[in-house]
C-alpha cells in the first residue's frame, strides 16, 4: 500500500483500503448497501448523459453493477467509488475509472439534486491521482456529449485538456453521438504540485 498524505489518498492493495476524503466528500468503493440509493438516484435525467446506465434502474440491477465493479477492482482493472457526503454519509453519485489500454477511462454521475455545487469537481480532482496510481496509468480520459456544458466546464476546471472529438455509441440509447474527448495527465499533475 502506498500513502500520499499530501494528496489525501492511499494506493490500495484491496478495496477495503481505498478511501479518499475531501472537505465535503468521502470517496469509497461501492458496496452492496449502495444498491437501493443508486437505483433511486439514476433518474432519466441522470441516465441521459451516460452511455451504459439505464433508467429506471432496479436495486437488483444496481447490485449487479456493484458486483461487477468490485470484481474489476480486485483484478486491478477498474476503480468505482461511491461519492458520499461526509456529514450525513448520504450517497450522492459514483465516479469510476476503467483501464483502457495504456490509459484509464473516467465516468461519473451525481443525483440531480446534488448538481451545481462543485461536488463532482472536488471528487474528480481527488480521485484522478489515486486511480491513475492504482491502475498504473499516466493518462485518464473522459468522453462528454458535445452539448453537456456542465461536464465540459467541470473537466476543464479539473485540469483536463480537450484533445478531440469522436463519435461514440451510446449502448443504452443504441445510437451514436458526437462526444468531446478530454485527457488528464498524471505527470502534469505532479509537476503542478512540485
Amino acid at each position: 500500500m502506498q500513502v500520499n498524505r499530501e494528496l489525501g489518498w492511499v494506493t490500495p492493495s484491496s478495496s477495503a483500503e481505498l478511501r479518499l476524503t475531501t472537505p465535503r466528500l468521502t470517496l469509497r468503493p461501492v458496496e452492496p448497501r449502495d444498491a437501493e440509493p443508486t437505483a433511486r438516484l439514476v433518474t432519466p435525467d441522470v441516465a441521459a448523459n451516460l452511455s451504459t446506465w439505464a433508467s429506471p434502474m432496479t436495486a437488483a440491477e444496481a447490485s449487479e453493477r456493484i458486483v461487477r465493479a468490485r470484481t474489476l477492482f480486485e483484478a486491478g482493472a477498474g476503480v468505482d467509488l461511491a461519492i458520499v457526503s461526509r456529514d450525513r454519509e448520504t450517497l450522492l453519485g459514483w465516479i469510476g475509472f476503467a483501464r483502457d489500454g495504456d490509459s484509464a477511462r473516467l465516468g461519473y454521475w451525481l443525483g440531480t439534486e446534488f448538481r451545481g455545487r462543485g461536488l463532482m469537481k472536488e471528487a474528480v480532482i481527488a480521485a484522478c491521482p489515486a486511480a491513475a496510481a492504482f491502475l498504473d496509468v499516466e493518462r485518464v480520459h473522459a468522453l462528454v456529449l458535445k452539448g453537456n456544458a456542465p461536464s465540459i466546464a467541470l473537466l476543464a476546471a479539473a485540469g483536463f485538456e480537450l484533445i478531440g472529438e469522436e463519435l461514440v455509441h451510446l449502448e443504452v440509447a443504441n445510437e451514436s453521438r458526437a462526444c468531446l474527448r478530454f485527457e488528464w495527465r498524471a505527470a502534469e499533475e505532479r509537476n503542478a504540485r512540485a
